[in-house]
């Protein structure tokens, strides 16, 4: 659940979809990649993949979310050869995942996602879960791991002119453990990522990082009132987001230099932007792009911006992770992955 905008997107990409299945008549429409290559999908017994990460043999997604996805078995924590497209459960599937991205990480030993109430781990080589914290756990929650402790934070849904009650960042051991307030009272806090020495955050007009040593929150970027901040994304110290302009019905992927203890000025690494999840190989940034109302595109452009290259295209894409071998995203059911 997070802001009024992605929730229009949701909805508009669910009406295109619909919209292409009608214009095929009674044939089953299933998402086009034609440069990419299917892993698995509901062959396999996936179904609705709503996040994902990768190390270098496996994918981790969370699937369902639905009554129909648990009551059909496709509702949980999978593991999936990426060599073999091999699928394997990693959990019972009895506490429903996050049905959207922000719920799932990982690190070198352990998954972490979110199931029911509660924040989960389990080795990923498999085994049985256990449950890290089963309080100020939210219907969503956006997550992140470092050496140490679990940070996240609960998001629903907010529009203009409605009350909104601040909420916190929370933060526990790995280990397991009672949650605690990292920073108190924040407005609609999601997206939180992480690195050696900050915690960062979105509120819907600004950026803020705090200091995991403690201290007091900082803002990085602000924006006025009429524009729109989400998408988070952390690497190499710079912190990468989309930015909607006043006015503007699209959204821009930009850059922030993050290294100062001043906010900065960004710079626009791409003008077109659909507000999903990201990634980065190198000295490359990889994202989706909206191609009207055709469906998405797959994108890849220099983390400091220049020419933008559109590696495929198709019906739906949303959660994106790079491995070893190439990029992986979920199509709807489908793991796709596509070279480098």
């Amino acid at each position: 659940m997070r802001t009024s905008s992605n929730k229009l997107t949701s909805l508009l990409s669910v009406f295109v979809i619909a919209l292409a299945a009608l214009a095929c008549g009674k044939a089953e429409q299933k998402p086009q990649w034609q440069n990419s290559k299917k892993i698995a999908g509901r062959e396999q017994g996936l179904s609705h993949i709503s996040n994902l990460v990768v190390d270098d043999k496996f994918a981790y997604v969370t699937i369902g979310g639905t009554v129909s996805d648990a009551n059909a078995g496709t509702n949980g924590l999978r593991k999936i050869d990426l060599a073999t497209g091999a699928v394997t459960s990693l959990d019972d599937g009895k506490q429903s995942p996050q049905a959207e991205r922000g719920g799932l990480a990982l690190d070198d030993k352990y998954v972490y996602w979110k199931a029911g109430g509660t924040i989960q781990r389990i080795a990923k080589n498999g085994g049985t879960s256990e449950t890290l914290v089963s309080e100020n756990v939210g219907m969503g929650i956006d997550l992140a791991v470092d050496n140490e402790r679990v940070y996240w934070t609960n998001h629903g849904y907010y529009s203009a002119n409605t009350p909104q009650v601040p909420s916190p960042i929370y933060s526990a051991l790995k280990s397991g453990g009672k949650a605690e307030v990292f920073v108190a009272d924040q407005v609609v806090p999601h997206d939180v990522a992480v690195d050696d020495k900050f915690v960062y955050w979105c509120t819907p007009t600004s950026i803020l990082r705090k200091a995991k040593s403690g201290g007091d929150p900082f803002v990085i970027f602000q924006a006025n009132d009429k524009e729109g901040v989400d998408s988070l994304a952390v690497y190499r110290g710079d912190v990468y987001f989309g930015f909607r302009a006043a006015g503007g019905s699209r959204w821009a992927l930009r850059k922030l230099t993050s290294s100062s203890s001043e906010p900065q000025m960004t710079k626009t690494i791409a003008g077109k932007y659909s507000t999903k999840q990201i990634a980065f190989d190198g000295d490359n940034v990889y994202f989706f792009d909206e191609d009207g109302l055709i469906g998405d595109v797959l994108c890849r452009t220099n983390i400091n911006g220049g020419n933008i290259d559109k590696l495929d295209t198709g019906y739906s894409g949303g959660t994106i992770a790079v491995g070893k071998a190439g990029v992986y995203f979920g199509a709807l059911d489908d793991l796709m992955v596509i070279g480098k």
